[in-house]
């Protein structure tokens, strides 16, 4: 299970990082509309690698079946 966390650690700090490079050439500077945006990215980065480290679960688990 510890590389499983490790693999969702790792996709989450590389996404984190390539967002806020991302974020800090598109900064709004007081809008609230780009808070939302920031909020929303940021929400999505972290769904997003948590299905990606559950797919490596799967994978391996349907592998060991097989």
């Amino acid at each position: 299970m510890a590389k499983y966390i490790g693999i969702f650690f790792f996709f989450l700090t590389v996404s984190l990082l390539l967002f806020s490079l991302v974020a800090i050439g598109a900064d709004g500077g007081d809008d609230p509309s780009v808070t939302a945006i920031y909020a929303f990215g940021m929400v999505t980065v972290v769904l997003l690698s948590f299905l990606i480290s559950l797919m490596y679960y799967l994978i391996a688990l349907v592998k060991k079946k097989v």
